[in-house]
């Protein structure tokens, strides 16, 4: 006898990506490891903005995908 389980999905979780999506996540998660190293605000306020741009572009490649 085989059972078959649907896997529960959370709010964590996302639609699988592809991987230019993945590519702009894993620069979002850089620029805020830098801003995090950063003792300098002006610097700080930049990476945390580029993070932020680079999360809009995964969110529009993942829509367009």
């Amino acid at each position: 006898m085989t059972i078959n389980f649907l896997a529960s999905r959370n709010g964590l979780e996302r639609e699988p990506s592809d991987p230019r999506a993945e590519g702009f996540r894993v620069h979002a998660a850089e620029c805020r490891k830098l801003a995090n190293r950063c003792w300098h605000e002006e610097s700080k306020r930049r990476y945390e903005e580029l993070a932020h741009q680079w999360l809009e572009l995964a969110e529009q490649r993942q829509r367009s995908a």
